[in-house]
């Protein structure tokens, strides 16, 4: 009886260690900074490798005290590229929005919810391909079918009325509009909370047509295009060949055939110049610094523009390496 518990104990013990599953552990900030510390990080992401008989890691996201943020998949490990559903939480653990994402994109139907539980939002994705200068992305049209406010009374109706806009924590509100026929229409005004910075634009059909902001130093700034992100002077083909051209293999990777692909994450600043360059995965050292050294010599980018005025703007690029 006491070898058979043993050999029992032996088995279970191996089963156990064949069958956990692998887990990366990331620290970020709220403005998407990865950060060294737990005690530093404003929320903490786990990535999973996936279950048996599928290809999508999950991804579970968890506030300080352990509540949890998010979860969904993702057909990559970092940053994640989500997949399917994501259920997003508030720190009090009521849900704060369930999403479908298409490779990283949303579609479908966006349900959002206040703080206490009450339906806030329902909005549907369509995603729209619309080429944008420099690094390529996907476009969406928005129709936002439903608004209630605090007390549960319709806003927005069958997609008209009058939309209110919150800040992420829903303590104050941001922005005001007409909604017609799904999209946003006539006037609307709002203001940036970071910034104090205030904006008015017009609408028509969902179009911006045009829009001033005015910022903490009563500076105005005239726009038609609420948000550009930045993007490499010349397009994507120029940043391609600025890789190509000053990029250096490193002779202790080439020589035992060492390849990988470096997830490089950096800000581009007011002035087009980029700072805070950093490898999010973990790939070898020598092929780490060689992205780095490669992105810390290139030349300056177009910045971000938001409301007319040039931002930081945290960007990612894979850089590749092979033989």
């Amino acid at each position: 009886m006491l070898r058979f518990n043993l050999l029992l104990f032996c088995l279970l013990c191996l089963f156990l260690k064949t069958s956990a599953q692998r887990q990366n552990t990331y620290f970020l900030k709220d403005d998407g900074r990865y950060v060294n510390q737990a005690d530093s990080a404003d929320y903490i992401r786990h990535v999973i490798e996936p279950a048996r008989g599928s290809d999508l890691y999950r991804i579970k996201e968890y506030y300080p005290d352990g509540t949890r943020k998010s979860e969904g998949l993702s057909s990559k490990i970092n940053p994640p590229l989500y997949e399917g559903v994501l259920t997003t939480f508030f720190p009090n653990g009521n849900i704060k929005g369930v999403s479908t994402y298409l490779k990283g994109q949303p579609i479908d139907t966006t349900t959002c919810y206040y703080p206490d539980g009450k339906l806030y939002s329902i909005q549907v994705y369509k995603a729209v391909a619309k080429p944008v200068k420099g690094l390529p992305r996907q476009e969406h049209e928005v129709e936002i079918l439903t608004v209630k406010d605090t007390a549960g009374k319709d806003r927005v109706r069958n997609g008209n009325g009058d939309y209110i806009g919150y800040d992420s924590d829903f303590k104050e509100i941001t922005e005001t509009g007409k909604i017609k026929n799904g999209k946003q229409d006539g006037i609307w005004t709002g203001k940036i909370k970071d910034n104090f910075s205030r904006y008015t634009e017009i609408y028509a059909d969902g179009k911006l047509i045009s829009g001033e902001s005015t910022d903490e130093k009563n500076i105005s700034y005239k726009y038609t295009e609420s948000r550009r992100q930045p993007a490499f002077k010349g397009g994507i083909n120029k940043f391609y060949n600025y890789l190509t051209g000053h990029t250096r293999y490193p002779p202790s990777c080439s020589k035992y055939g060492i390849q990988g692909v470096a997830i490089v994450r950096f800000v581009v600043e007011k002035d087009g110049t980029l700072t805070d360059i950093k490898v999010l995965n973990t790939i070898h050292p020598d092929l780490a610094a060689e992205a780095i050294r490669v992105m810390s010599h290139s030349p300056k980018w177009e910045p971000g523009i938001w409301k007319g005025k040039a931002v930081r703007v945290s960007y990612n690029v894979p850089l590749s390496f092979n033989l």
